[in-house]
């Protein structure tokens, strides 16, 4: 049985993944998941860079506005409603994309990996050994081997979860299966550091601009999951509502934090992926509508 077809595209923050995704969709009759793990989020909006209806110019996209902030979100919960997704809008004849993401999710949703109970000896061993570091330790060590991780520092449980996992899958005892899923093409949107980064404080500037401080308040007042205060755009304001900051110090952390994600992003995508990837200083949209085109032309794997 051939694999689904599926697009992928990924690059830093404001990197201009939202209007490609949208040209993409319309020449090649697409519909787009969101890759984002906040965007999942109801009223996560201007502080996760959400699509809006007008930017969404009738395209039909998925994966938004599914979830209450104050309730959790996992690999495993994208990776299901992925698949779903894709067989529902194959049956209608298009094409399914995923757009933006994070990035140990798209690498999870690619390998198609499905937890090995086999290992559960060894899956244990290493949870004991795990057990007895600190978390400043633990938190050290994942951001060694995933630098793309969101999990808070101090959520021991997973962050040792995802240690024993790296650790069983760097020998030939795997914490998790390999079944692909997919036949996917991955697009990479990069550009000079200097512009990425210059893109991000503008943008950061007019998130405020817009009402973050605003959209922030409410959540705060409504209640939000570890899992949805720990984004980049909320988390820094903690200090604000304390009284300990000053809005233009929460503005250039949340800048900073952003810069430093954007080289995140890129170092994971670079090393675990394979990416195709555009400047888009030199790259137009026809070249990468060639290259989706040919893809598209090809049968998918077994």
């Amino acid at each position: 049985m051939l694999k689904s077809k599926l697009l992928i595209l990924v690059g830093p923050t404001a990197i201009g993944k939202t209007a490609l995704s949208i040209d993409i969709a319309k020449k090649f009759n697409a519909e787009i998941i969101s890759g984002d793990s906040m965007q999942v989020y109801r009223g996560m909006d201007i502080g996760t860079g959400k699509i809006t209806q007008d930017e969404m110019d009738g395209v039909p996209h998925h994966m938004i506005d599914i979830l209450n902030p104050d309730e959790t979100f996992s690999v495993s919960d994208f990776q299901q409603q992925v698949e779903h997704l894709v067989k529902d809008i194959e049956s209608r004849g298009n094409i399914p994309m995923i757009a933006g993401g994070t990035g140990h999710y798209i690498k999870a949703l690619i390998d198609g990996y499905e937890f090995n109970d086999e290992n559960r000896d060894d899956i244990d061993r290493l949870t004991g050994e795990f057990e007895s570091w600190t978390d400043e330790a633990l938190f050290s060590e994942l951001t060694r081997l995933q630098p793309d991780n969101e999990i808070h520092p101090n959520n021991r449980k997973r962050i040792i979860r995802q240690l024993v996992k790296q650790n069983l899958d760097t020998t030939e005892k795997k914490a998790y299966t390999q079944k692909p899923k997919y036949d996917t093409f991955l697009i990479g949107l990069t550009a000079d550091r200097s512009v990425i980064y210059d893109r991000i404080n503008k943008r950061v500037a007019e998130m405020f601009k817009t009402g973050l401080v605003e959209e922030v308040t409410g959540l705060q007042n409504d209640g939000l999951s570890k899992t949805a205060g720990q984004a980049i755009g909320y988390k820094e304001f903690l200090p604000y509502f304390k009284g300990e900051a000053e809005l233009s110090d929460v503005m250039e952390r949340i800048q900073a934090h952003s810069r430093q994600y954007a080289k995140r992003q890129l170092t994971f995508f670079r090393n675990q992926l394979d990416v195709n990837w555009y400047d888009i200083a030199h790259s137009n949209t026809d070249i990468i509508f060639e290259d989706i085109y040919q893809f598209l032309q090809t049968k998918g794997e077994n």
